[in-house]
């Protein structure tokens, strides 16, 4: 049961660390924030913030050494393969690379996850074709279609189970700029019209302005701040948090 007073998902107190070798790797510190449901939220950070392993947190491919990951209310590490599995159906994943299956068509990739949960839902992939724009390429396979057009059909596949959780990864590093913004508004159009709680991990900034309402920072493992998109300018720096800050608030 799906509580709407609660976060989409919750970080509480949560550390990861891997052993490499002798010593001990802190991937991610003491990471305490929630996303608000029906909110697109951002993350950012450079290179080894700790982005993929929050990731992996989120959808329940890994779990905290320490602290709780709470999806609607229940604590991922808590459940039975089989229970996550269940759980899983409810977070839907877009990847930067598409993760198409290449000798499937256009309808075929995006009834995927309908068949590998053995049902069928004829009517939720046209609609979801329909939202994304690509009525008219469903016989077509992944090798005949633009980059945009993939990740349009990457995103009704993430949607074709009606998740409450949309994580994008990168969604949109690999596209050119205007193909860029097709899919950013397609992204927030998914919120608005299914009310779909999304998670944007991202390095572009401008991807994060033109649609999140807030955006954690993440440097080395550690959230540095919140912060809300297009709120009051605040004074520039030279750290990687006042730069991000300096650009989602200006």
């Amino acid at each position: 049961m799906i509580h709407s007073q609660l976060p989409a998902i919750q970080f509480q107190g949560v550390t990861r660390t891997f052993a490499d070798g002798d010593r001990a790797v802190t991937a991610l510190e003491d990471v305490t924030f929630h996303v608000p449901r029906e909110s697109v939220f951002g993350v950012v950070g450079e290179s080894g913030a700790g982005k993929s392993t929050l990731l992996r947190h989120m959808n329940g491919l890994d779990h905290p050494t320490r602290g709780t990951v709470l999806f609607d209310g229940v604590n991922l590490a808590t459940l039975t393969k089989r229970e996550l599995n269940q759980t899983r159906r409810r977070i839907g994943v877009v990847f930067q690379s598409f993760n198409l299956v290449a000798n499937l068509t256009v309808r075929q990739n995006i009834t995927l996850p309908l068949k590998l949960q053995r049902e069928s839902n004829h009517r939720r992939v046209d609609e979801l074709a329909e939202f994304v724009g690509l009525s008219d390429r469903m016989a077509h396979f992944p090798a005949q279609l633009s980059g945009g057009e993939k990740q349009r059909v990457a995103i009704a596949r993430a949607l074709v189970t009606s998740p409450t959780l949309l994580l994008c990864d990168e969604p949109t590093s690999a596209l050119d700029t205007h193909t860029t913004g097709e899919i950013l508004g397609l992204l927030r159009d998914t919120r608005d019209e299914f009310g779909t709680s999304i998670v944007l991990v991202t390095h572009e900034l401008d991807a994060v302005k033109a649609i999140c309402d807030t955006a954690a920072v993440f440097e080395a493992g550690r959230l540095r701040e919140i912060l809300p998109v297009s709120a009051a300018a605040a004074a520039r720096g030279d750290s990687y948090l006042e730069h991000v800050r300096a650009e989602l608030t200006a």
